[in-house]
């Protein structure tokens, strides 16, 4: 009997185990990054929250897993756990791909503003899908069909899931009373209260929010009394819902200052430079580290 060799890969694909790495261990350090700095118009936003956890540390996990799966042949010189983790590879780079897509659909659909690192872990994410299709030299397209549907049912139906829950919490979640602001206010952070009231500055927010609680906590219980608050959900306190909508809030805690509109929490720093503010700026209450 004459044995059949192995079909050895060919071109590209002989180093898409590297490149998938090399990929990888770039979306690891952008999502630390992204953790570390917090800063961009999706930070503080529901729509990126999954429960406690972030999409952004979802990333770094996701990142790091795709990293161990694509090197674990090479490093143990082991050929068999290339057909192991190819499966494992396709069905992580899937859902990083649908998740991706959510994500600039946040960013553009719904906030209207541009994240520079969010859009290069799009195409990180999908240049992570395209390689490990690349990959593949064993199954056809038939045999990918059930577990790719399979994953992208799933992504859709946890992306539609963080929408909903984003949009309506209280359908989830009702009757919780907000958590009570325990921080106490300095000097600075009562002058800058002040000064934006002054300039006609609103934060849009709702009761159950923990992102709002966060900002709160930033002011202070003496200096939060002196903003002008919206709260935009019906079972808050003299809830406006219609001044919620017509200014186009989406994400809470939103600031409307000077004109435009600025979602997520914000650092008392933040706030001073977006306003225009030029009182003493020794804030006794700051962000936490990530």
């Amino acid at each position: 009997m004459v044995r059949k060799r192995k079909q050895q890969p060919q071109g590209i694909q002989k180093y898409s185990r590297y490149l998938i790495a090399g990929t990888s261990a770039a979306g690891v350090l952008l999502s630390i990054g992204c953790l570390a700095k917090s800063n961009s118009p999706l930070s503080g936003s529901a729509y990126v929250q999954f429960g406690a956890v972030s999409l952004p540390l979802l990333g770094a996990i996701a990142y790091t897993a795709m990293l161990i799966l694509a090197l674990s042949p090479i490093i143990t010189k082991n050929r068999d756990l290339a057909g192991k983790t190819w499966l494992s590879m396709f069905v992580c780079s899937t859902a990083m791909t649908i998740f991706s897509g959510y994500l600039l659909y946040v960013m553009f659909g719904l906030l209207g503003e541009s994240c520079i690192p969010c859009i290069i872990s799009a195409g990180l994410s999908f240049g992570l899908w395209a390689l490990t299709l690349l990959d593949n030299n064993k199954k056809s397209i038939g045999q990918l069909l059930i577990p790719g549907v399979s994953v992208a049912l799933i992504a859709l139906a946890t992306t539609t899931g963080l929408h909903a829950y984003a949009q309506n919490p209280d359908s989830f979640i009702a009757g919780n009373p907000p958590p009570v602001v325990t921080t106490d206010s300095g000097p600075s952070e009562i002058a800058l209260a002040k000064h934006l009231t002054s300039i006609g500055a609103k934060k849009y927010g709702a009761w159950w929010c923990p992102h709002c609680h966060a900002q709160q906590t930033l002011f202070g219980k003496q200096a939060y009394e002196d903003l002008t608050y919206v709260e935009c959900d019906a079972e808050g306190v003299d809830p406006q819902l219609s001044t919620c909508q017509a200014v186009g809030v989406n994400s809470y805690p939103t600031w409307e200052i000077n004109g435009e509109l600025h979602s997520g929490v914000k650092s008392l720093q933040v706030l001073a430079e977006l306003s225009g503010y030029s009182g003493p700026k020794d804030f006794t209450n700051q962000l936490p580290a990530n």
